[in-house]
């Protein structure tokens, strides 16, 4: 018999299964387990001792060590079921006593020599954490010789090789977070049987390529790096992830919908009803081999792409620019022709409705160096108009002064800027110089342009000698201010509507002076440096209040005219101010700021197009100069558009997080028609469920994010109440009686 296992076990060297190793490795081990006079009855040399120590040697070399469960950790023992033994250098990262807690009750299999762990072939951790103290487990680049099994919630695995699987048990509900793993075989999760099942965040950092293996369902992986292979298998309906992926293979055997963003470079669809692949990813390929699978592929986004080549900013063509003012642009025909090309080549993307997400993203990066190119080639024309004032009355008419302080900033506001008297008085000397000139129907282009360089100067001299006041004041008044700058007056009708054409919306005078005056008094509360929270949100109500009636009031004139003034009306639709600022000091860096004479510069230009286009007698070449005229007057405004420099904003977020507070989730039909839902209560898809739970959790982002602008707050709210809205239409009654 011994001889039978000796000729055998110089074939298990060398087989690959591993379930008949280890009976094989067992059977040798037992094999070893003599009565001592049968050991004594061989001599040393004689062929049965010779099988042992094989035996042996080959035992050794298979045995996977002894299971126990670790009790506590020392500095250099582990105290187990089996009794406590010391630490091999090598291991003494794997139990430092700051894993104390996470090996608690652990599970593992070692391997043990003169009672030191020289190897641990299995670990097991069973020690959750909460969702505000997740339980660390750090390796400190140690190796597992096997698996390691995470079987309990909020853990943390850092720092550690492992040889093979790390495998995430059906226990693990809430989150888990891989950091710096390095695994040699796949992260699997195992599946959850049950009937409700939520959510299970991973996160996955600076682990290299990663292979999943996915047996459960709603799991949402994020990871810093790219995902190589993710296998979706069995029952699962949903995955979300947040990452590129290289290939993405899914062989479900029901519904499957993907959720998430990020690159993904093929998919592969083996087996699955209707698959549903139409989340934000950019997927470059899709294969499906299951031929009677129903599968909805991602839509291309061309918003943008059609948006730029909509309009191209083009300037005027001149060989030299002598015939081109010199306020206005120029380029050479060759400059113009290279980036009309580039226009052409993306609208040929834009009108292609096969065009992917990749060649529509290609597409946006090419137009944008061409524009860059383009922008970098044009030059001011050379050409004067004689006694041109405009420049200089725009100027003038840009002034902003700021608070004057009595006692040295004292008495302002920390987030108002002030200058002395005589600061002022210095400007108000230059406004008055240049007025005299504007005024002067002799001055010459000379006195006109020393007139602009001298009040150019005394500008800057101002605003270098502006500071910030040093009183402290606890109201916030961005909102307010993000209301009044969204104010937009309709036309004013003084026959009923008969002079306003039949596409522009009008008032009286008295209804547009009625929310004039509330701004007016706005603007008051916002510039009071003593205005305390209350005060701020009684103007907000207030203002809200008078532009909802403004808005009521507005019908549409009678007056019919055939010029087209659809793409002008659009254009200043499209006008969306940002806040104003001195400079930007007193603004979060998430918050995009003008001065107050480039706003000007635009509200001028609107008004002169929105005259324009309420004007009935308007000919299509003045509506065609005036969609010029603001087309222009928005791009500088846009390229003038900084960020604040104030680091620590503060914004008021207590409406955002009431709004997220307020919502309230109904059931999910696992039907989908509503038949396993009780007639007298609510239900919707779990996509609809899945959408308005996106939403909670970008605005619960933003209202974690401490650097959050007002804007930024502002848009969360907007659409999170959208999502609610969407989400309480896609709710219908079961039918289940």
């Amino acid at each position: 018999m011994i001889y039978y296992l000796q000729n055998t076990m110089i074939g298990v060297i060398n087989l690959k299964n591993k379930a008949l190793s280890t009976f094989m490795a067992t059977a040798i081990t037992a094999t070893l387990v003599l009565p001592v006079s049968t050991a004594n009855a061989a001599s040393n040399d004689s062929p049965l001792n010779h099988s042992i120590q094989i035996d042996g040697q080959v035992a050794s070399a298979k045995t996977k060590g002894q299971t126990v469960t670790i009790n506590n950790v020392t500095k250099d023992k582990v105290l187990t079921s089996n009794g406590q033994f010391k630490i091999s250098q090598s291991l003494k990262p794997l139990f430092n006593t700051s894993n104390k807690t996470a090996l608690m009750n652990a599970e593992a299999t070692i391997v043990v020599k003169n009672g030191e762990i020289t190897s641990v072939t299995e670990l097991t951790l069973t020690k959750a954490g909460t969702n505000n103290k997740a339980v660390y487990f750090n390796g400190g680049d140690a190796e597992i010789s096997g698996n390691l099994t995470v079987n309990a919630d909020y853990v943390k695995v850092q720092n550690v090789t492992i040889k093979d699987e790390l495998i995430v048990t059906n226990r693990v509900k809430k989150a888990i977070t891989i950091d710096d793993v390095t695994i040699g075989d796949t992260i699997t999760f195992k599946p959850l049987l049950t009937r409700k099942i939520n959510w299970l965040n991973v996160t996955l950092k600076d682990i290299k390529f990663p292979d999943i293996n996915l047996e459960r369902t709603k799991v949402h992986v994020t990871s810093d790096k790219t995902i190589s292979k993710v296998d979706v298998v069995g029952k699962v309906t949903a995955f979300e992830v947040t990452a590129n992926v290289e290939k993405l293979t899914i062989d479900v055997e029901k519904d499957f919908s993907l959720y998430g963003e990020g690159k993904i470079e093929q998919v592969i669809v083996k087996h699955g009803e209707k698959v549903a692949l139409d989340s934000g990813h950019l997927i470059n390929k899709v294969q499906v081999d299951d031929k009677k699978a129903s599968v909805k592929l991602p839509v291309a986004n061309k918003n943008e792409l059609s948006n730029l080549v909509a309009i191209p900013p083009y300037v005027t063509v001149s060989v030299n620019g002598n015939d081109v003012l010199t306020t206005e642009k120029w380029t050479t025909q060759a400059e113009r022709t290279a980036f009309e090309y580039a226009v052409s080549s993306a609208r040929t993307v834009a009108n292609n409705s096969n065009a992917s997400q990749e060649q529509i993203n290609n597409a946006i990066t090419q137009y944008r160096i061409a524009l860059t190119v383009y922008q970098a080639a044009q030059k001011n024309g050379t050409k004067y108009v004689y006694g041109d004032k405009s420049s200089l009355q725009s100027m003038i008419n840009s002034i902003q002064y700021v608070t004057v302080s009595w006692n040295n900033g004292n008495d302002v506001a920390s987030y108002t800027p002030w200058t002395t008297q005589s600061e002022k008085d210095a400007l108000t000397s230059a406004v008055s110089s240049a007025q005299y000139v504007v005024n002067n129907s002799y001055a010459s282009q000379s006195d006109i342009t020393n007139s602009i360089s001298n009040l150019n100067n005394a500008i800057t001299v101002y605003k270098n000698a502006q500071k910030y006041g040093t009183y402290q004041t606890s109201g916030d008044r961005s909102a307010l201010l993000s209301l009044i700058n969204s104010v937009q007056y309709v036309a004013v009708s003084w026959n009923n509507g008969n002079d306003v054409a039949s596409y522009t919306p009008w008032t009286t005078q008295s209804e547009k002076d009625a929310l004039a005056s509330a701004v007016s008094s706005a603007q008051s509360v916002a510039n009071n440096t003593y205005a305390s929270q209350s005060d701020i949100s009684s103007s907000i109500s207030n203002l809200n209040y008078a532009i909802t009636v403004y808005k009521n009031a507005q019908k549409y004139g009678t007056y019919q005219t055939n010029a087209d003034r659809s793409a002008l009306l659009s254009l200043i639709n499209s006008v969306q101010y940002v806040t104003v600022s001195v400079n930007g000091s007193e603004l979060s860096s998430y918050t995009i700021w003008t001065t107050q004479s480039e706003k000007d510069a635009l509200v001028s230009a609107v008004s002169y197009a929105q005259n324009v286009a309420n004007n009935g007698y308007s000919s299509q070449s003045e509506i065609s100069s005036a969609y010029n005229y603001l087309y222009s007057a928005i791009s500088t405004y846009r390229s003038n558009h900084k960020s604040g420099v104030n680091y620590r904003n503060y914004v008021d977020k207590s409406w955002l997080t009431s709004l997220i507070n307020s919502v309230q989730y109904v059931k999910v039909s696992a039907n989908g028609d509503g038949t396993d839902i009780p007639y007298y209560e609510k239900w919707t898809t779990e996509r609809a469920k899945r959408d308005l739970e996106k939403a909670v959790q970008n605005a619960q982002s933003v209202v974690n994010n401490s650097y959050a602008s007002s804007y930024e707050v502002t848009d969360a709210i907007n659409s999170l109440d959208k999502a609610i809205r969407v989400y309480k239409e896609a709710q219908l009654d079961g039918s289940k009686r």
